[in-house]
């Protein structure tokens, strides 16, 4: 049986990392110090919109940033809307133009919260335009001020599209890719010019591709199949770039144990408490305050892409003992085994997020009622926006919001801490 992947100072299955990949992992790394230092973007009772065309449609990332808020912070009450639309533009698309979109898909939400992501489908998949881009960016401007002259107290978070994938496997519209890199600069300009939040989630899948196909072409080409929209798991980059510019804490929990004298030495987001030494090592019980990220570990590629983005680095549920006198271990969590340890890695700190506890058990319950919901959340928005007309349909599409907001219940339910109670049992002694 092959070692559990462990904390981000064990060995990785990838092989040598390129200079590039240094260069990103330091940069997300400085992400994680400036998230320690400023407090997250959203608050108690936010409304969370997401704005955008199939790609946002997809509610992918979406989940994920739903998935994300609820594990990590499972005392607020966050309530999230999307209203992505196939094909979408700056000018609005098949559901109806810009001003429907808002009075229908917005405006009656009230959000607190909006974030804008298009530019895949307005540069019209021919060769560069400027003529077409600069109708982009007067119908962007346009979207941006109606959205805020009707919500004045709205926060914006402006998202520089995915990219087109030229990278992995060819083009069908060759030097797409930079045409949809000029629309996000311009996006990003704009999120400056009116010191607006922005996410480049171009520039954070650009660079993973780039990883990805360094380590494994075949798994690299997988991760935005269609070179348009990204799959399930490239989606969590784009939602750890949107945490990142939120300012997401990077940390479940952090817990430091002196096994020597049986003490407790530090704690971030957890208690602790009961500790004791044992004939063959240490016990303690342990609240911690958030859940790991719901990645099964039974999924090659979301490990592949959560190893090429370097997704662990939001997702730190550490614990470090030192002290200890055995060479190895045996972690328990609720008197079941969960992974045989060094005293080096123990010594080091283990990132416990990446191995399959009962917190990752119930963080997956999480995700598996998110899941439930989207698919309710997808079902009522095309009654609402694509099939208005269809009899019975406003009465059936409020039934199903109503049925989201009963799993969002469950969901913040669920999220709640519990208590647990560890153990190291030295390897080779009594257990």
């Amino acid at each position: 049986m092959s070692e559990p992947l462990l904390s981000t100072k064990s060995t990785r299955n990838f092989s040598a990392r390129s200079l590039f990949f240094v260069i990103f992992a330091f940069a997300i790394s400085a992400a994680q110090e400036k998230a320690r230092s400023e407090p997250f973007f959203l608050q108690n009772g936010d409304r969370v919109l997401f704005y955008g065309d199939s790609i946002t449609a997809q509610r992918y990332y979406t989940r994920d940033v739903e998935d994300f808020v609820l594990t990590r912070y499972p005392e607020l009450k966050v309530d999230f809307f999307n209203a992505g639309v196939p094909g979408d533009t700056v000018y609005g698309g098949y559901t109806g133009d810009t001003a429907k979109r808002l009075q229908r898909d917005v405006y009656p939400i009230m959000p607190t919260v909006v974030t804008v992501m298009l530019g895949m489908n307005d540069p019209g998949y021919v060769p560069f335009d400027e003529h077409i881009l600069d109708v982009f960016k007067t119908g962007y401007t346009t979207l941006i001020a109606d959205l805020t002259n009707r919500l004045p107290q709205v926060r914006l978070t402006l998202i520089a599209s995915s990219p087109y994938d030229e990278v992995t496997h060819g083009t069908d519209f060759p030097g797409l890719s930079q045409t949809v890199q000029r629309y996000g600069m311009f996006v990003k300009q704009l999120a400056h010019e009116r010191h607006e939040r922005f996410a480049n989630f171009n520039d954070a899948l650009d660079a993973v591709l780039h990883a990805a196909v360094r380590e494994n072409k075949s798994y690299a080409a997988l991760l935005i199949p269609d070179r348009i929209h990204p799959s399930e798991t490239a989606q969590w980059v784009m939602a750890q770039e949107l945490m990142q510019t939120w300012h997401a804490s990077p940390e479940v929990s952090r817990v430091e144990l002196d096994a020597a004298l049986g003490k407790v030495s530090a704690t971030r987001n957890a208690d602790v408490s009961q500790v004791e030494l044992t004939s063959s090592g240490i016990s303690w019980a342990e609240l911690e305050h958030a859940l790991p990220l719901p990645f099964s570990n039974d999924n090659p590629m979301l490990q592949f892409t959560r190893q090429a983005a370097n997704l662990e680095a939001l997702d730190q549920e550490i614990l470090q003992v030192r002290g200890l006198v055995a060479s190895r271990y045996n972690l328990k969590i609720d008197d079941k085994s969960v992974a045989e340890l060094t005293r080096d890695q123990l010594t080091n700190g283990v990132n416990l997020a990446l191995l399959s506890t009962p917190m990752l058990d119930q963080a997956n319950g999480i995700d598996w009622l998110e899941e439930r919901k989207t698919k309710l959340d997808a079902a009522r928005f095309s009654l609402e926006g694509e099939m208005p007309s269809t009899p019975g349909g406003l009465e059936a599409a409020r039934t199903l919001r109503s049925a989201e907001e009963q799993v969002t219940a469950e969901q913040r339910e669920k999220a709640q801490p519990k208590s647990h109670r560890f153990a190291l049992v030295a390897i080779g002694r009594s257990q």
